[in-house]
């Protein structure tokens, strides 16, 4: 099993995330190659190798032809409505001609990112105008990861806690404080752990989180493992400590994966069948593992349900948040549970009424698929047919 762990101790940011890939073994030439898929003209990137204090890291610089650093300039000087929408970027990446998989994960990255802005501007995330984040460097280095994180492929992503200093730093609006607000509702969002550090200046930026955020499967120390090979990407500031983000690519040969999970219950009798679905698609949506009812008997003979939540104990406050605001819970019960899973990949395969996705596991050299419900549903609505044809076909 391949493992990809973050070790984002001096913070993340989109050009240090690339940088370290670069520098984990992503040959650089397929890199520009694939980002040139994006037909987006008027860039060019630049790599580098520097020191900082004392490790070597690999810097990459984005850089732009005088033509088009003259039309951003002109478009943030005028307050142009040309700045890139979500809506934008997400036709941009759909256009090129990368990976679906990077295609996907770009996309999520921006979104969860669209998400943050608006809430902080008090709007909805198709009407977000990206500023900085739009910038045609933002797009390499949100792009690029996600291509590098395709070819990758690893079978678990994971990242250390995430930090950041204080005081106050630039933007497109003005002075903001650090950690700057898109990236303190993107926490909140994720429901992570997070630990300000007695760094003054900006470790952890906007990008840096939402690419982080989105692909970690939890953040704490790293994994038992056997680490392969390390890559040092290096950031433009220098601090008291290393402004280098560290990228750790390690395997296990164990074919089961083990790990810890927090598991949240509660019995209630008093909220509609209705608001309990929505509160499970909530729960799900924030990222909970697995969310699911329990019919019960309460005291006095009431029936009942309970509810149980799984997820990474990171995401436990949040989830906690979730129940005791949208359901009529007033007590939850959560302990700590240790997971066993088999080793899985969502792989492409076909039916007579065409390709549909589906979960691949593996155990004792035997294999066995299983078809994506929402993949499924999306096919069977295309070619208009019962949802069961789509799995009688699949067997």
């Amino acid at each position: 099993m391949k493992i990809l762990y973050f070790d984002c101790f001096s913070g993340i940011s989109g050009d240090m995330t690339l940088a370290a890939l670069i520098d984990l073994g992503i040959d650089k030439d397929l890199l520009i190659s694939e980002l040139q898929k994006l037909h987006l003209a008027g860039w060019k990137i630049e790599f580098s190798q520097v020191t900082k204090h004392g490790i070597g890291a690999k810097q990459i610089d984005v850089i732009l032809d005088e033509h088009t650093h003259l039309h951003h300039h002109h478009l943030h000087k005028e307050h142009s409505h040309v700045y890139r929408t979500m809506a934008d970027i997400a036709l941009l990446i759909d256009n090129s001609a990368i990976s679906e998989k990077a295609k996907d994960l770009a996309k999520r990255i921006f979104m969860r990112l669209a998400i943050a802005e608006a809430k902080i501007h008090g709007t909805t995330p198709d009407k977000v105008h990206f500023h900085e984040v739009g910038a045609v460097d933002s797009i390499i280095d949100i792009v690029g990861a996600a291509i590098c994180l395709d070819i990758l492929s690893p079978d678990r992503i994971y990242s250390s806690v995430l930090r950041d200093g204080y005081g106050f730093t630039k933007c497109q609006h003005g002075t903001i404080p650090v950690p700057v607000p898109a990236v303190v509702e993107m926490l909140a969002t994720r429901g992570v752990n997070f630990r300000q550090t007695d760094i003054e200046g900006e470790l952890l930026t906007p990008t840096g989180a939402a690419i982080v955020l989105e692909i970690a499967e939890s953040f704490g120390t790293m994994p038992e493992m056997k680490i392969v090979n390390t890559g040092y990407g290096a950031g433009k500031k220098d601090f008291s400590i290393p402004n280098v983000l560290r990228a750790i690519g390690g395997e296990t040969s164990e074919s089961l994966h083990s790990n810890r999970i927090t598991v949240i219950e509660t019995n209630i009798d008093d909220t509609t069948p209705e608001i309990l679905g929505y509160v499970m698609e909530k729960l799900f949506e924030v990222g909970a593992k697995d969310v699911f009812f329990t019919p019960i008997f309460m005291k006095k003979h009431r029936p009942a349900s309970q509810l149980t939540v799984l997820c990474d104990e990171a995401q436990t406050p949040l989830m906690e948040r979730i129940l005791f605001t949208e359901t009529s819970t007033i007590g939850l019960r959560k302990y700590q549970a240790q997971r066993t899973c088999l080793p899985r990949e969502i792989v492409k395969v076909t039916t007579p009424y065409g390709e549909v996705e589906a979960k691949k596991v593996s155990f004792d050299s035997a294999t066995r698929l299983a078809l994506e419900y929402d993949d499924a549903c999306r096919l069977a609505k295309e070619k208009n047919v019962p949802l069961i044809e789509i799995y009688r076909s699949f067997r």
